[in-house]
């Protein structure tokens, strides 16, 4: 690997630290989609703390769960395809060798570049994971409310969307891992490559939270529940 290849996985490694900060710790972070989303999950749990029959809201969390279980098996299966491209190193490098563009891809780098998707695929199912056992904490928790009118009903509501809260932070870890994977494909074209398809992914993901239309319904809907000012 080269100097520049180097610079390309810091910059890589910056612009993913940046845009976690953005999004989740920034002076901007109550301008985003998921900070409208936090609205409506305490929202949601204020009302399931008034109803005395809760199955939907228990459907709900177990239709969470499945979502994360399913991208979790997808990240462990990605990191099974990793140590496939791993063992086929000769003939994908052929095969980028011999095609249109000739991208000629030394060996070394060719199993740092693979480690590199790998361990973003790892990081995706530890978060996913953890995520899955959350949302299954924030079922008990949910179960454990007690009934509408009875006392504590509302503050073992307002645990339960902190909860849920927390296990959907871990899930979009995940998923933006998921995302970053894109980019760090693009390495394996040219460092030049990693660093466009960095901007490009980046850039992305920043527009769904700040300037996306479901951005701008959770906001409104975030609105009407706050009422006029």
């Amino acid at each position: 690997m080269t100097w520049l290849d180097g610079g390309a996985l810091a910059f890589f490694l910056f612009a993913w630290g940046f845009l976690g900060w953005l999004i989740d710790s920034s002076p901007w972070h109550h301008r985003t989609l998921s900070s409208a989303m936090k609205t409506q999950r305490r929202e949601w749990m204020r009302q399931m703390a008034k109803r005395q029959v809760r199955l939907v809201d228990a459907n709900i969390i177990t239709g969470l769960q499945q979502a994360t279980s399913f991208f979790a098996s997808t990240a462990l299966l990605a990191v099974g395809a990793g140590f496939g491209l791993l063992t086929a190193a000769d003939t994908i490098i052929n095969a980028f060798e011999q095609s249109v563009i000739h991208v000629e891809i030394d060996r070394p780098g060719f199993y740092v570049k693979t480690a590199v998707v790998m361990g973003l695929y790892a990081y995706a199912f530890f978060k996913f994971g953890w995520a899955y056992r959350v949302f299954n904490y924030s079922a008990v928790m949910l179960a454990a409310t007690p009934e509408a009118g009875e006392p504590g009903a509302e503050e073992a509501a307002a645990s339960v969307a902190e909860m849920n809260i927390a296990a959907a932070g871990q899930f979009t870890h995940g998923l933006r891992a998921f995302f970053l994977a894109i980019a760090v494909l693009a390495w394996f074209v040219a460092w030049w490559a990693f660093v466009a398809a960095t901007l490009v992914v980046v850039a992305a993901l920043a527009n769904r939270q700040f300037g996306s239309r479901p951005r701008e319904v959770a906001k409104a809907a975030e609105a009407r529940l706050r009422g006029p000012n």
